[in-house]
């Protein structure tokens, strides 16, 4: 009798905590975040869409551009809210140097996205197709991929649809890559609306970690915020002031740089400086000698034409039909420019070292640099000044570090606003008319 009561007993405690730990077994693993199903690209980035459209407004606004209304952020934002997307928050980006790009974006109503969908179809030849189990909409053509969940959409155009497609759906809570994690954690930009980051090998072949890129917009220009950083010291900041060329009307380009070098040129092994080593011993120029001569001041213009007479060597014959050399002269047109840099007392021995590797010869009282026209040289306090054109260029103090560039009639600059232990900042200027040609004909 005792034994049936016990194995009642036991009976009963086992179903009790069956039916207690049953929930535990049986519940899903939670599902993983939108950033969890981030994958890994040459560039990546996030996006407050609306924001961002807000804040561009005002140049599309001053543009005429034809689409404005359907680009303004009410619009986008009833849209997303008839369609159930939540572009509120931040939408993450993705892509490469080969124009492969996606984005995921979370939703607010999946139960809406298919009437978008249905929409789109009345204009596009979208078809379905199946990416394992998973029902994809897709432009063959373009290779553009559509696909959608409970609680985020996927857009993606490229090549490599399999392996981003996996990364995305096959994701588990906490499974954020380590880019994602550190993009994500990085502070710089935190407050701006569109944010990209790269680690592209072109950066690290200069020493360089990773570059992060702000895009903002005044009524004419995008601005681009940089911010580039490596793992250990620049041993490199900005100087308060220096000297450097004034910009006159006919000015095409003009850059003016102030830099303290003095720990950069006694760290040997910076891996900065090993990559410029590496460009140099192509015309065998000595960097070392450079930098030992060089104060960190550097200014160059560019802007007209001036003429200069050329001498050639013709081969005619005389009376006796003996061919003879002849010295000729001819006008040419070279560019106008200038270049300035302070130097030290060491300046003469690294000139001296130029002449004797060809890269600095002597033309009459000028001088040539390798192929260049002849440039006048003129001594100002502690810079040294070559010059092409007929008169010096005007020097001003200065206490801008900025270069800028003029294309097709539009300027292009770029402005570095601080050099911090680890990063480098700046902002880049592009006109708006300028993006819109490239996008049209891409």
């Amino acid at each position: 009798m005792a034994k049936k009561v016990f194995f009642i007993f036991l009976l009963a405690l086992s179903l009790g905590a069956f039916l207690v730990l049953k929930p535990f077994f049986s519940e899903k693993p939670a599902a993983p975040t939108i950033e969890d199903r981030l994958p890994d690209e040459e560039f990546i980035g996030r996006v407050k869409l609306i924001d961002f459209a807000r804040e561009s407004e005002k140049i599309t606004e001053k543009n005429q551009v034809s689409v404005k209304d359907f680009i303004a952020h009410d619009f986008l934002l009833s849209q997303s809210k008839n369609y159930g997307i939540d572009l509120r928050k931040h939408s993450y980006v993705f892509g490469n140097s080969k124009g492969e790009f996606g984005l995921i974006t979370e939703l607010t109503d999946s139960s809406k996205v298919m009437a978008g969908i249905n929409r789109l179809k009345i204009i596009y030849p979208i078809k379905d197709t199946l990416i394992g189990s998973k029902k994809v909409y897709v432009l063959k053509k373009e290779k553009l991929y559509f696909y959608y969940d409970k609680s985020y959409a996927f857009i993606y155009k490229g090549n490599q649809i399999s392996s981003k497609f996996k990364r995305i759906v096959d994701a588990k809570l906490n499974d954020q890559t380590s880019t994602w994690k550190a993009f994500l954690k990085d502070n710089t930009f935190k407050k701006d609306f569109f944010v990209i980051s790269t680690q592209s090998k072109r950066l690290t072949e200069f020493g360089l970690n990773k570059a992060l890129l702000s895009i903002h917009c005044d009524s004419s220009h995008f601005l681009i915020k940089t911010a580039i950083n490596r793992k250990f010291s620049l041993n490199l900041s900005i100087k308060e002031k220096g000297f450097g060329f004034k910009p006159s009307d006919q000015t095409s380009s003009l850059l003016n740089l102030h830099l303290d070098i003095t720990k950069f040129r006694e760290n040997t092994d910076d891996e900065f400086l090993i990559a410029i080593n590496k460009l140099a011993k192509r015309i065998s120029f000595p960097t070392t000698e450079f930098l030992n001569a060089w104060e960190g001041d550097i200014s160059f213009i560019q802007g007209g034409v001036t003429s200069i007479s050329e001498t050639y060597i013709e081969t005619q014959m005389d009376e006796e039909f003996n061919p003879i050399e002849v010295r000729k002269y001819k006008a040419i047109s070279v560019p106008k420019y200038a270049i300035m840099l302070s130097l030290n007392d060491k300046k003469e021995s690294f000139f001296q070292l130029l002449n004797t590797k060809g890269i600095l010869t002597q033309d009459g009282s000028k001088s040539r640099f390798l192929f260049s026209p002849p440039l006048a040289r003129k001594e100002y306090e502690n810079y040294t000044v070559f010059n092409s054109g007929d008169a010096f260029p005007e020097i001003q103090e200065t206490t801008t570090n900025s270069v800028f560039h003029t294309w097709s009639g539009k300027r292009y600059q770029f402005d570095l606003l601080g050099l911090e232990e680890q990063s480098l900042l700046g902002e880049f200027k592009v006109h708006f008319s300028d993006v819109i040609n490239y996008l049209k004909y891409r």
